[in-house]
């Protein structure tokens, strides 16, 4: 095959969490990165949630510039707040052994 295969286009809209298996909504946020939200809506969420013409659902934030839904948007909780099985977080930084770690430097002559 003389061609690479297109790459598959991200999941968006209705799904399951892949962590813990709720039910979320993919949504794309305004840089264009994925975001689950919470299927459910909720009149306490912070996210508003939408979906344009061709299917694709969106998300975006409410904060002081637009704090109010617009045309048919809808409040929704994100899951990264709600997941049951979050993400494992990254190692903590690996400290030299304490035979390794220099406590001070040995004076220079014109130091003494």
């Amino acid at each position: 095959m003389p061609y690479n295969t297109p790459r598959p286009a991200p999941l968006n809209g209705p799904g399951e969490c892949p962590r813990c298996g709720e039910a979320v909504i993919f949504c794309l946020n305004a840089k264009g990165n994925l975001q689950a939200v919470n299927r459910e809506r909720r009149d306490y969420g912070n996210q508003a949630v939408r979906q344009d013409q061709a299917g694709r659902w969106h998300v975006r934030q409410l904060g002081k510039d637009r704090p109010t839904l617009e045309g048919s948007e809808a409040l929704h909780w994100p899951h990264a707040a709600t997941c049951t099985n979050p993400a494992p977080r990254p190692p903590a930084a690996r400290r030299l052994s304490s035979s390794r770690v220099r406590v001070g430097v040995r004076p220079v002559r014109w130091q003494r």
